[in-house]
């Protein structure tokens, strides 16, 4: 079964609830440059959001029965995978106090000094362990969504500020458009004159582990060349996909099919499709091809859901 993906990511206030949708990401583009002193990896990368989105409210206590600190309820929607054999489930989705959610709560209420209050609740559409940034979306959506119901009146800048605490990913989606990442990821460059992309993303029914991910690219590494980057953000806005596709790569694949036989799996799948390009996104476990139109977005993805290989989804970028 594939999923079609629509709708456009909103902040909106519903007398004292808020809510909004926090976006998936796919990486267009992965180069890893070298580990740094303080354990994480140099990255450059190319990231475009788009329509898969998690669900996340903020509902304020009962006056007449207020609630003693932060609670987080979570509904899991993420579409189900084919039963996998061989290997161990990817980790759990739970609610407790190292949710993501409840850390960037937590943090933005430190910050402002008080003592935060509340339910929050989440309908989680983005697989985890997928490299689609599912947790990184919901720590920023927290972020901008408190700081608007709790009116903390912090800066996009402090913002930004916090999120690079909660984690690599996390300042990129603070403004959610295609971007150049550098650094860990935290050092954001937005792009102009993008064109609206179509892609088909297979999750298997296996995630990975970012770490394990990076632990054997450091033992057998992956280089592109030098300065594909540049050449493929210029193609990407002529517009001049076909040309783009060979620039378009994840120095993390081999590595993690190393991990999992699902990544060759996806790989020798979307090749039968011959999508105008197609590769890993993020650590894994999720593979995207690029699709030349919506309707040719769909056909693959109804195919490649008969093969059974995962969740799959035809989306767009934002």
């Amino acid at each position: 079964m594939f999923f079609p993906q629509v709708g456009t990511a909103l902040s909106t206030r519903a007398g004292p609830r808020w809510e909004c949708l926090a976006p998936a990401k796919l990486n267009l583009y992965l180069h890893v440059q070298g580990r740094r002193p303080d354990g994480f990896h140099q990255l450059e990368t190319l990231m475009v959001p788009v329509r898969i989105y998690d669900h996340l409210r903020w509902i304020p206590g009962d006056s007449t029965q207020p609630t003693t600190g932060l609670t987080l309820r979570i509904r899991n929607d993420v579409p189900p995978a084919p039963p996998a054999t061989g290997s161990a489930a990817s980790t759990p989705l739970t609610a407790g106090p190292e949710n993501l959610v409840l850390r960037a709560a937590r943090l933005l209420a430190e910050a402002a000094g008080f003592v935060p209050q509340g339910r929050f609740e989440l309908v989680k559409r983005i697989p985890l362990q997928a490299g689609m940034g599912g947790g990184s979306s919901d720590a920023a959506a927290t972020l901008q969504l408190a700081n608007a119901a709790w009116q903390t009146g912090f800066s996009p800048a402090q913002l930004r500020e916090l999120a690079t605490e909660l984690g690599s990913d996390v300042p990129y989606f603070l403004q959610p458009f295609p971007a150049i990442c550098r650094g860990r990821g935290e050092q954001v460059a937005s792009l102009t004159g993008f064109p609206h992309m179509h892609f088909v993303v297979v999750k298997p029914p296996i995630g990975l582990a970012t770490a394990e991910v990076f632990h054997h690219w450091r033992r057998h590494p992956t280089k592109t060349a030098a300065g594909s980057l540049d050449a493929l953000v210029t193609l990407l806005r002529r517009g001049a996909l076909a040309q783009a596709a060979g620039l378009m790569v994840n120095e993390l694949e081999q590595a993690a099919a190393r991990l999992s036989p699902w990544i060759e799996q996806a790989r020798r799948a979307f090749d039968e499709c011959h999508c105008t390009a197609r590769c890993m996104t993020g650590s894994g476990s999720a593979f995207m091809g690029v699709m030349p139109s919506a309707r040719e977005a769909r056909r693959v993805a109804g195919y490649l859901a008969g093969k059974r290989l995962g969740a799959v989804w035809a989306t767009s970028s934002c």
